[in-house]
């Protein structure tokens, strides 16, 4: 992937016209077709490498009825960068490939994104017609595709480019495939090559190979979700590939947070992304109230619920608190005062949102009561069947769900301390007021002593949701569930119905709604697990924390170091379970093994005050070097083994405090 162009394939490399699969540019699937044959038949894959989030390298046996004892190798490197660059090398060890046929099956069907995530039936893939020399080619409505190869003597058919191979010891052959999306409304063309972001610097280094790995996947995927969206003006990481190529709210804001070891860049192009589609008016159709934080954006071709591409769809309530605990968040880590004086009016209005049209009912609460034309759940777990009491029923709102007076708890805190720093002192203590007043309020309504769990959510008749789940674990991460009750809290999410050697589940297995396949119903999702596993150190289950993450990094070797968006896990079987359509990379997945790292360090700067403190929790014997730790302009280089903390670079005016 690469921007706003993704391309996903079955694991040999091909693109199968009955599948999901496809070369996607702006949320239209430009290429639904692209198989390799050689004198008619498919070369037998031998190995299938990602490389960074752009490349991937693929080999083959070239001769099929040789798999036994090859004698010739079919090499597939391929590059998305604004289309689909292949270039196909054979090498031949034995005998010579002379006159053999390569055969290039190409065709579209220039199909939505969105709806081939929840159907099964597709339309017939139009085969790509010759156009010029060398090339094929389909015209859309919206795009064109175009293919070109240049091997010698290349001919186009109707579907397809076909060329022959002349290779032999010594003297391997090879040729490149060329896809082009081409914008019809732009005459002609592909997108123009991107400008370089700037690349962040952080290297880890640990005994444990599974640090170093998932950390370099994390960046290397961050930095391939960024689309450039020109007719928007608007640079932004997207939610996730191929699905969620968007600008999403509460899925950027936490991918941000999770990513601060990478320095505040990212959590303010973030925040500043967001606050200009900030809302303003009261607007029915999209959800837009003043203040409020998006949803999503869709920058491509499709729009959601019946918004338009171009035009924000608000329809969640954790983005605005979120909004206000990243700003606090950035300036920790080095954001200037300048640049966060600049969003204060933002995170004064998004607070101030959750307050004015948040709670519904002046409780105290921010609740939800749902979009009929949109998202009837506005939380993280947005699917239908997600609020389940414990009988299975499904919960009526108005909602107010747990996590997000966890969020509201820590937006409070977040602004007071930035009134305090930059701002109104006396507007601080009022929200410090606000804050303590939720907590007690949060631990009456939501903490079931009986049960010995902390209800999802609470539903239209203030009924507690009274089922285990991940939920809690927010609430353990932004401060909101401590003491004894946090301690309580934490241990329930330890129990194995929760806490599986993957992660931790969305939903207890022992519950009646429970499926382990179930997209926020008993699934895995590892931005939810880091963030439990934050929560639990806050709480002081270090030992729990570290298991969390354990098996999170476990999970992650399974994927080929890459988080999906989730997974699932059965308590019989010692593997982690793919979800069928996950997003991967997921923009908040990709950044769970940062916040990991950042966890098991116990990491937490405040450059304002001049201060870091680290007091690591990795086992004896471990040790990880982590250099170019974003804080500010300046970076923080560490080597830490077991809980010793050795400091090789700190920016001047940082004072680090070990323990």
């Amino acid at each position: 992937m690469s921007g706003a162009t993704v391309c996903v394939s079955t694991h040999a490399g091909e693109i199968e016209p009955e599948g999901f699969e496809g070369l996607f540019h702006r949320d239209v699937r430009v290429l639904s077709q692209l198989v390799l044959t050689l004198d008619g038949r498919r070369p037998a894959l031998l190995s299938a490498q990602r490389l960074g989030a752009s490349a991937a390298e693929l080999v083959y046996v070239a001769a099929v009825d040789e798999f036994a004892n090859p004698t010739a190798l079919l090499l597939r490197r391929r590059e998305v960068g604004a289309g689909l660059r292949e270039t196909l090398t054979v090498r031949v060890f034995s005998g010579a490939l002379e006159g053999v046929e390569l055969r290039v099956g190409l065709g579209t069907d220039f199909a939505d994104l969105l709806p081939l995530k929840h159907t099964v039936e597709r339309a017939p893939s139009e085969p790509l017609v010759p156009h010029g020399a060398a090339g094929v080619r389909a015209d859309g409505a919206r795009f064109g595709i175009a293919a070109t190869l240049d091997a010698a003597a290349t001919r186009a058919e109707r579907g397809a480019l076909v060329c022959r191979v002349d290779a032999a010891p010594g003297r391997p052959w090879s040729t490149t495939l060329v896809v082009e999306p081409v914008d019809l409304h732009a005459g002609g063309g592909a997108d123009p090559p991107r400008d370089a972001a700037p690349r962040e610097q952080l290297e880890v280094r640990s005994s444990a190979r599974r640090w170093e790995e998932s950390t370099a996947s994390a960046v290397a995927d961050l930095h391939g979700l960024r689309v450039e969206a020109p007719r928007y003006d608007l640079t932004y990481i997207a939610a996730g590939a191929p699905w969620f190529m968007a600008l999403f709210g509460r899925d950027t804001l936490l991918a941000a947070w999770e990513s601060l070891l990478l320095g505040p860049r990212f959590g303010l192009e973030v925040l500043s992304s967001l606050a200009r589609f900030q809302g303003r008016e009261v607007d029915d159709r999209t959800g837009e109230q003043p203040g409020r934080i998006l949803h999503e954006l869709r920058t491509g071709e499709a729009g959601v619920f019946g918004v338009p591409p171009g035009t924000p769809y608000y329809g969640t309530v954790d983005a605005s608190p979120l909004f206000v605990m990243l700003l606090a968040e950035v300036h920790r880590w080095g954001a200037g005062d300048d640049q966060v004086r600049l969003l204060l009016p933002a995170a004064r209005a998004a607070l101030r949102w959750c307050v004015e049209f948040g709670d519904l009912d002046g409780d105290g609460y921010v609740e939800y009561a749902g979009d009929v034309d949109g998202l009837v759940n506005q939380g993280w777990k947005d699917s239908g069947d997600s609020m389940v009491h414990a009988d299975g029923s499904q919960a009526k709102p108005p909602i107010a769900l747990a996590e997000v007076q966890g969020y509201l708890y820590g937006a409070y805190v977040a602004l007071a301390t930035l009134e305090e720093r930059l701002g109104d002192p006396a507007e601080a203590a009022r929200l410090r007021r606000s804050a303590r007043a939720l907590q007690d309020a949060f631990v009456r309504d939501f903490w079931l002593p009986e049960q010995g769990l902390v209800a999802m959510a609470l539903d239209r008749e203030k009924q507690p949701l009274a089922v285990a789940s991940s939920n809690p674990g927010h609430c353990l991460w932004t401060g909101l569930l401590d003491g004894e009750v946090g301690a309580a809290a934490a241990a329930r999410l330890e129990a194995p119905d929760l806490t599986t050697p993957w992660g931790v589940r969305t939903l207890g297995s022992g519950e009646v709604a429970y499926n382990p396949l179930g997209y926020h119903i008993g699934t895995i999702w590892p931005h939810d697990s880091a963030l439990v596993a934050a929560g639990l150190v806050r709480a002081g289950s270090f030992d729990a924390a570290r298991g969390v993450t354990e098996g999170l990094l476990a999970a992650a070797e399974r994927f080929g170091w890459r988080l999906p968006e989730l997974f699932a896990a059965l308590d019989d079987l010692p593997f982690p379970i793919p979800y069928p359509v996950a997003c991967s990379p997921q923009a908040w997945s990709a950044a769970a093994p940062l916040l990991l790292l950042r966890t098991m360090l116990r990491l937490e700067p405040d450059v304002p005050a001049g201060v870091v403190r680290c007091a690591p929790l990795l086992p004896d014997g471990m040790e990880v070097t982590a250099t170019g730790i974003g804080l500010g302009a300046g970076r923080l280089d560490l080597r830490v083994r077991g809980h010793e903390v050795e400091v090789l670079a700190a920016p001047p005016g940082i004072e680090i405090v070990v323990g």
